[in-house]
């Protein structure tokens, strides 16, 4: 019995051990498979070295000199792509990899034929990557012209492309893997040696001209596409006219000339798509106008090197005239205005991203009759400055210390029209006013802007005031903002409040101030009529509002509220107002007083050390009757 029972039990173990062996046999492996093989010419037989193999994402490896491959893969069905110079891209499909187990391949590979392009196409035609294309001199294109995915075509020296406005049109839509490919033809990277001389010559900037897209409408496609070593007129290597409205996309202008951008858009309808493309070691990258909107998806270095971006990092802004709704976000290089007077006009907006950069070649100019809307933050603030200023976004002109910004470069922005809604936030304008003396940016008009919490530095405003709200209407919002190493930082009317917000003078510097260090509330020759009910908060140490001139009028139905600590002062003229409606006039801090007082509000006059004289303005009238408050200084009544 008991012999009986161990040679069951014997049986069972057994039959338990076998179970886990199949049940281990049966365990999914993750061990990689493997991909090998061979490539040949297709023409010849010939084992082909150098041709890369890719499964859509990444390079898997380069056949060796005698054509064999081999690589490890995890398991999976793939699509392999076998590319390399001179030869027509292969394609193997649904290629089955099991883990542990080796997938033998032997490709063979077409050889690229060389087209020569001599004349002018005039009906449409298809070109392939089973060809490379030698353009061999300035040719039309007057019909549509369809590029496949993978192509090369090499511009000759000083050849170049006109698509034309009747009938011309270029579809050139290639894929991640498979660019399709505008260069020199010394360029040997591209398609191989096809000029024949070995190493004799090296693609350079220039090699040749451009392409040039015309007429109202076309609608051109370049999607993958590679532009390189053109610019050879030194104006470009892609240009669209008037009109154009041409989609580039997922492309890259690399080493080109071209003073106006490499891709230059100056002139393209409002339907231009430029999206995801990359720029860089051209002389400028790009140029657009201020009729179709630019996302912050183009980048302007070199991924490989983000040290290498381009002669003249910015966007040029041509074509100074908005015509639509336009929305800018591109803040990784600054826009760049060098017309001398650019437009919105009323019905037209434009909307700035936070972090855009503005400069301005000198003498520029910004006429806003539609809207303007630039809303930063403190973190990331929009900038309105000189195209010599280093300090923001680096050395856009290229001059390196050769020439420095300063008060007065670019002219000003304009903001009119009734009510106009325009906004500033969190914007930083420096070195304008240049025009006449006058301002940086006015609101001019009965305009309604808001105006917070920006930064006005280094800017002339003589006659009128850096921030010129003189002809403003009762909507407008200033506040928030910093004055200092200007002229005169503000100007305003009586019909605008103003809190205690703004401040005329460094925050972290006491002593670096403005030249005129007040806050003006009339035009030279005229009378400031309060208008409305208003406030005057301002009581900043060293700030008065200052009138010039003809004084304040405070009529019936009007009042004016000073806060504690205000100082009014005057240079000539007077105050007029009618029974109560001059309020707080008494309040702790509050004077009326000399313009030439520097003991209240500061040396508001920038003579340095100035004190009042009696006669110096006429004093406060009520009704005819004049006051003779504690408070009224250096008046003549």
């Amino acid at each position: 019995m008991n012999h009986m029972v161990k040679i069951l039990t014997s049986v069972l173990i057994l039959s338990v051990l076998v179970l886990i062996g199949c049940d281990s046999n049966n365990t999914p492996s993750n061990d990689p498979g493997i991909v090998e093989g061979i490539v040949t010419n297709f023409n010849t037989g010939e084992l082909v070295g150098g041709i890369v193999i890719n499964d859509g994402t990444t390079d898997l490896a380069t056949t060796n000199s005698n054509g064999y491959y081999s690589f490890e893969i995890e398991k999976g069905t793939y699509t392999l792509t076998f590319s390399g110079n001179g030869f027509v891209p292969y394609f193997e499909t649904n290629v089955e990899v099991a883990a542990g187990e080796t997938v033998t391949l032997n490709i063979q590979i077409h050889p690229i034929s060389i087209i020569e392009i001599s004349s002018n196409i005039a009906g449409n035609v298809n070109w392939t990557n089973g060809n490379i294309y030698h353009i061999n001199n300035p040719i039309q294109i007057s019909a549509t012209l369809t590029i496949q995915a993978g192509t090369v075509i090499k511009f000759k020296d000083n050849a170049a492309w006109t698509v034309m406005e009747t009938g011309g049109e270029v579809v050139a839509v290639g894929t991640v893997q498979l660019p399709i490919i505008f260069t020199s033809w010394h360029d040997d990277v591209a398609g191989g040696d096809t000029n024949g001389d070995g190493n004799a010559t090296v693609p350079a900037r220039g090699d040749w001209e451009d392409i040039v897209i015309r007429g109202e409408g076309n609608d051109s496609n370049f999607d993958y596409c590679c532009f390189r070593y053109g610019g050879g007129n030194d104006e470009q290597v892609v240009r669209l006219n008037a009109g154009t409205t041409v989609s580039i996309t997922n492309s890259t202008f690399a080493h080109n000339l071209g003073e106006d951008g490499a891709l230059n858009a100056a002139l393209a309808g409002s339907a231009t798509v430029v999206q995801e493309n990359l720029f860089y070691d051209n002389v400028w990258p790009l140029q657009i106008n201020m009729n179709f909107d630019l996302d912050a998806s183009n980048s302007f270095f070199d991924p490989s090197n983000r040290g290498l971006g381009n002669d003249y990092d910015g966007i040029l802004v041509g074509n100074y005239m908005t015509d639509g709704i336009i929305t800018w976000d591109e803040a990784d290089i600054p826009f760049v205005f060098t017309e001398s007077d650019y437009q919105i006009p009323a019905g037209n907006s434009v909307t700035l991203s936070e972090g855009i950069v503005i400069k301005f070649a000198e003498d520029v100019r910004w006429e806003v009759d539609g809207v303007l809307t630039a809303n930063g933050t403190q973190s990331n603030p929009i900038y309105f400055t000189s195209l010599k200023d280093d300090s923001v976004d680096g050395d856009t002109n290229e001059d390196g210390i050769a020439t420095s910004p300063v008060a007065g470069d670019w002219f000003y922005i304009k903001v009119r029209g009734l009510n106009n809604t325009s906004s500033f936030t969190s914007c930083k304008f420096l070195y304008g006013g240049g025009y006449d003396d006058d301002y940086t940016l006015c609101l001019y008009n009965d305009t309604g802007v808001s105006v917070n919490f920006c930064l006005f530095k280094y800017n002339v405003g003589t006659n009128n005031a850096t921030l010129d709200a003189g002809a403003a209407g009762s909507g407008t919002v200033i506040a928030g903002n910093t004055f200092y190493f200007n002229e005169k930082p503000l100007q305003i009317n009586g019909s605008i409040s103003l809190d205690e917000t703004n401040m005329c003078r460094n925050p972290n510097n006491y002593t670096q101030a403005n030249t005129y260090n007040g806050i003006f509330i009339d035009s030279p020759g005229e009378v400031c009529s309060i208008e409305g009910d208003v406030t005057w908060a301002e009581n900043e140490y060293g700030v008065a509002f200052v009138s010039l001139y003809q004084g304040i009028n405070i009529n019936v139905g009007n009042s004016l509220t000073l806060a504690e600590d205000v100082i009014l002062k005057f240079d000539g003229g007077s105050i007029d107002y009618e029974g109560n409606n001059l309020i707080n006039y008494d309040a702790s801090g509050v004077f009326f007083t000399s313009w030439y007082d520097d003991e209240h509000g500061g040396d508001t006059n920038g003579d340095g050390i100035s004190v009042g004289t009696i006669g110096d303005w006429e004093g406060i009238s009520n009704q005819g009757i004049w006051e003779n408050w504690a408070n009224i200084l250096y008046s003549e009544y």
